[in-house]
């Protein structure tokens, strides 16, 4: 259970101690929410949050079915993949099929998009031109018939997305659909996702400093990596560093990955870390921050500390939303115009010391040699620790544009 103790909480959770079901108290209820969310997402159970202010208790999952998507992959055969941002590793990010790096080339010219676990919102563009053909013909499988009423796909499909697939993967076993290696289709795909890669492995040669983002991404990417199997779980939040970092973070396991998802909501980091550090004991977690997402539940902090979790919280801290003050002068005016802007945060925060001042380890980094350091450091010691990156206020730009749909 996860939850914030306090009238009446405070004896359901002593009471449930004793009966050997565990209680995680949390500073905060909304990142007991988050936590109880994704503890059913990674374990297939439901997690429990009991907020401070009320008795009752909810939580939620969302079960994708692994074994039986690549199942469905090697069956219809050599039909690529895409998966959005809290599927990746579900299928590896590395397998020959995956089109993640073509996104623009899927989405824009495939003539049957099977849509699974995902559901037509800002993610998908809504499955509306011009991202998509105008001629694209949907099947959705969703657990809700009024999304299917909503969406009004091609072909509708209303039931659990595993016994949904396991009903598609009977059905074609004795006359498998397949394109082959060599179909047009696949080869371009192939071609493009190879293209777009080289392109990004070439940014990603750069070494910048002070920091972009490409560069301490590449650098936490390689990190991660070397630890092999079973892979860390990754956390993300923020607005840059979360966007950037789904195109260069790589996800080899299914539920490696908890990010924003699809309400693109901060907030969710911590709790989830928590959650992934209960879920998977012994498993190193490590969240990447923006450090205005991490400012949502930093306090959780201790929470890592006082359970003694191995979670590594890298802040890219960039001294603001978007990275700080970016106005044009005409819009430095008014009776508070020596107020700092909306969107900045004091400079150089220090937030690496307030995971030392609850015991845990704290590191400051501008370079890619302290960087390689804390997280060598970090990760081999599997103790609460927050990287505190400094990056540049420049690097980044302002997302999420109302015109966009997100």
């Amino acid at each position: 259970m996860f939850g914030v103790v306090g009238i009446p909480v405070t004896s359901l959770a002593n009471r449930a101690v004793a009966a050997g079901i565990r209680f995680l108290a949390f500073h905060n209820e909304q990142s007991a929410g988050y936590a109880a969310s994704a503890y059913g997402f990674l374990t297939h159970r439901p997690g429990s949050s009991s907020p401070s202010l009320a008795p009752d208790a909810g939580g939620c999952y969302l079960d994708l079915p692994t074994d039986v998507l690549h199942q469905t992959i090697s069956r219809i055969g050599s039909i690529p993949f895409l998966p959005t941002p809290m599927g990746k590793g579900l299928i590896s990010d590395t397998h020959e099929l995956s089109a993640t790096a073509a996104r623009s080339l899927a989405i824009g010219r495939c003539d049957v998009a099977f849509v699974v676990g995902a559901r037509l919102n800002w993610l998908l563009h809504f499955g509306e031109p011009p991202r998509w053909s105008k001629d694209v013909k949907f099947i959705l499988v969703d657990v809700s018939g009024e999304e299917i009423e909503l969406r009004k796909p091609h072909l509708g499909l209303v039931g659990d997305a595993k016994q949904v697939l396991d009903l598609v993967n009977a059905e074609i076993k004795d006359d498998p659909f397949c394109f082959g290696k060599s179909h047009p289709w696949v080869e371009a795909i192939s071609k493009k996702a190879k293209e777009n890669v080289a392109k990004m492995e070439m940014q990603l040669a750069k070494v910048v400093v002070p920091f972009n983002y490409f560069t301490p991404l590449k650098i936490i990417r390689d990190a991660i990596l070397a630890e092999g199997s079973p892979a860390p779980i990754l956390v993300s939040e923020g607005a840059n560093t979360m966007d950037v970092g789904r195109a260069v973070l790589i996800q080899t396991e299914p539920r490696t990955r908890l990010d924003a998802g699809t309400w693109g909501t901060m907030g969710v980091g911590l709790g989830y870390c928590i959650a992934a550090a209960v879920a998977a004991p012994g498993r190193l977690v490590v969240a990447v921050e923006g450090d205005s997402g991490f400012g949502f539940s930093a306090m959780e902090v201790e929470t890592l500390v006082r359970y003694q979790l191995p979670v590594v919280v890298i802040v890219f801290n960039n001294g603001g939303v978007y990275g700080g003050d970016r106005r044009n002068p005409e819009e430095v005016t008014g009776p508070y115009r020596e107020d700092p802007a909306p969107t900045s945060f004091v400079p150089g925060a220090a937030y690496h010391t307030l995971m030392e001042a609850f015991g845990g380890s704290g590191y400051l980094v501008g370079t890619p040699e302290e960087l390689k350091s804390a997280l060598a450091e970090s990760f081999s010691a599997r103790k609460p620790a927050v990287i505190n990156v400094t990056i540049d206020p420049y690097a980044g730009s302002e997302s999420g544009r109302m015109q966009h749909k997100n």
